[in-house]
């Protein structure tokens, strides 16, 4: 709001004067509470207003630019948030979970399409790259695949998870962030081949 003050200082124009700009842009009839023939004639004095009372291109500009405060911002689609093919990133990352069932009685692989809401919060929340994304949940699934898969998350769990208090946790951001602080970390670990 502070901006739109600053605006009418700048351009020497009082709220009762945008005012009435605004009314005649609108096709309202201004209140009686504002001297609508001392604005209209300070108005065109300053040229905002034409003599047949219509908006000078000045005042149209201007008038534009301030409804543009108002306006609400356009959300983000998954695409911008995701990139082009993130329907298509979103099941390269289901693929990497093994698909069977855990021990805890769900699937290790959640349907991508009901992932997406979960990565638009993912992407809006954390400045992570899908490569990034790929490699860190390998290294989870590496880190559970020789304990048979014993507790481990979901894909959708491992992505997002709501506690208690009912704010929202992401062990593929830690993981994530394990990863960009260790870069020369091996992802893949070292086994012996047992023939």
């Amino acid at each position: 709001m502070e901006d739109i003050f600053l605006k009418l200082v700048r351009e020497g124009i009082t709220p009762n004067s945008y005012y009435i700009l605004h009314c005649i842009k609108d096709g309202i009839i201004p209140n009686s509470f504002v001297n609508k023939d001392l604005e209209v004639r300070r108005l065109i004095s300053e040229n905002w207003l034409n003599n047949d009372l219509t908006l000078s291109d000045k005042s149209i500009i201007f008038t534009t630019e301030i409804d543009g405060y108002f306006k609400k911002s356009k959300k983000k689609t998954s695409k911008d948030l995701m990139g082009h093919n993130f329907m298509q990133n979103i099941q390269a990352y289901v693929n990497i979970f093994p698909n069977k069932k855990l021990s805890s009685g769900k699937y290790a692989r959640v349907p991508a399409k009901n992932l997406e809401n979960s990565f638009r919060w993912f992407f809006e929340t954390y400045e992570y790259d899908w490569e990034t994304i790929f490699l860190a949940t390998q290294k989870y699934i590496l880190e559970y695949e020789s304990k048979n898969y014993e507790y481990m998350r979901t894909s959708q769990y491992f992505l997002r998870k709501q506690n208690v208090d009912k704010s929202w946790d992401s062990d593929l951001a830690t993981y994530c962030e394990f990863l960009n602080d260790n870069p020369d970390d091996d992802i893949i670990p070292f086994t012996d081949l047992v023939v």
